[in-house]
C-alpha cells in the first residue's frame, strides 16, 4: 500500500488512494498509526472514489485507535494537499465526508507547505453546562462549557488561564463524564476578542497538538458566549488556525505540509 504523510499544524495523518475501502481498515490504522510498528500519525484517511463527477474523492477517516470519525478539519486539508499534488491545476477541491460535502481552496504552495482554506459546513451550538452541572460531572476550575457538533462532537471549556493545566488528565476525564460514545474535549482562553488559545484531548486519538474542528467548536463557543468576534485565531500547540464565521458557513484557515512517502506491505 501506498502512503503518504502529512501534517496540519502538528496533526499527523497517512494518506491512500484505494478504489474501494478495504476489509479491515480499523486494524491498518491501528497497525499504521502506531508509532512502534508503521509509520505513525493522529490518523489514516483513505482517499476513495466519489459517485459524484463534481466531488473529487471520498473521505474515509480513521482515529489511531481504529475508531471511525465523521470529520478533520486538519485531516480535511491534508486530503486537499495530497489531492492537489496529484491535479496541479485544480485549487478548488471539493471533497465528500460523512458530515457532508466540503469545499477546499489552495491559497497558497511554498513547495511541500500549503495554505488551504476549508469551508466546514454550519456548526451546530449545543446546550451550555453550568459550573455545578459540569462539576457533577468532574471537578473543574473552569468559568464556562458547553457542547458543539461540527459533524463530529466536541465540548468546549472555558478558563480564566490554561496555565499549567493537564489536558491529558483532564480531556480523560471530561470524556468519560459527557459522553459514552466518546467526544472531543477543548480546553481554551481568550487572548482577546480575535485570538483565543486552545489545548485538546481527540476522542481515539488522545492529546493532539491540534484540532481542525475544534477550533471551529471553540470560535463558534466562544462567539456565542459574546467573548469574541466573528474572526478568531486560534493558537495550538502546533501552530495558528483562522477561523472565519459567515452567515452561510464557517472556514477554517491553516498550513498543510508534505512530508514522507511510504510503502507499506500489510501481508507482512
Amino acid at each position: 500500500m501506498k502512503i503518504k504523510k502529512f501534517h496540519g499544524l502538528g496533526n499527523e495523518f497517512l494518506l491512500t488512494s484505494v478504489r474501494s475501502l478495504p476489509k479491515n481498515p480499523s486494524s491498518i490504522a491501528k497497525f499504521l498509526c502506531d508509532y512502534t510498528k508503521g509509520p505513525g500519525a493522529d490518523g489514516l484517511i483513505f482517499s476513495l472514489p466519489a459517485e459524484d463527477e463534481n466531488i473529487h474523492a471520498q473521505m474515509a477517516l480513521f482515529n489511531s485507535d481504529g475508531s471511525p470519525a465523521e470529520i478533520s478539519g486538519n485531516g480535511l486539508r491534508c486530503l486537499a494537499h495530497h489531492i492537489y499534488m496529484t491535479q496541479k491545476e485544480n485549487k478548488i477541491i471539493q471533497i465528500r465526508t460523512d458530515a457532508g460535502n466540503r469545499k477546499a481552496e489552495v491559497k497558497h504552495v511554498n513547495e511541500n507547505q500549503t495554505i488551504i482554506r476549508t469551508d466546514m459546513g454550519i456548526p451546530v451550538l449545543g446546550q451550555n453546562l453550568t459550573n455545578n452541572e459540569l462539576n457533577e460531572k468532574v471537578s473543574l476550575a473552569a468559568t464556562k462549557a458547553g457542547y458543539v457538533n461540527v459533524g463530529n462532537p466536541h465540548i468546549v471549556i472555558l478558563f480564566e488561564s490554561l496555565g499549567s493545566t493537564d489536558v491529558a488528565e483532564l480531556g480523560s476525564s471530561v470524556e468519560k463524564a459527557c459522553s459514552e460514545t466518546g467526544i472531543n474535549v477543548h480546553l481554551i482562553e481568550i487572548i482577546n476578542r480575535s485570538s483565543i488559545s486552545m489545548l485538546t484531548w481527540e476522542r481515539g486519538v488522545g492529546v493532539t497538538k491540534a484540532c481542525g474542528s475544534g477550533a471551529i467548536a471553540s470560535a463558534c463557543k466562544a462567539q456565542s458566549w459574546g467573548l469574541v468576534e466573528d474572526k478568531v485565531k486560534v493558537r495550538m500547540p502546533g501552530g495558528e488556525a483562522l477561523v472565519e464565521i459567515e452567515s452561510d458557513a464557517v472556514y477554517l484557515t491553516g498550513e498543510s505540509e508534505f512530508l514522507e512517502n511510504y510503502e507499506v506491505d500489510l501481508g507482512a
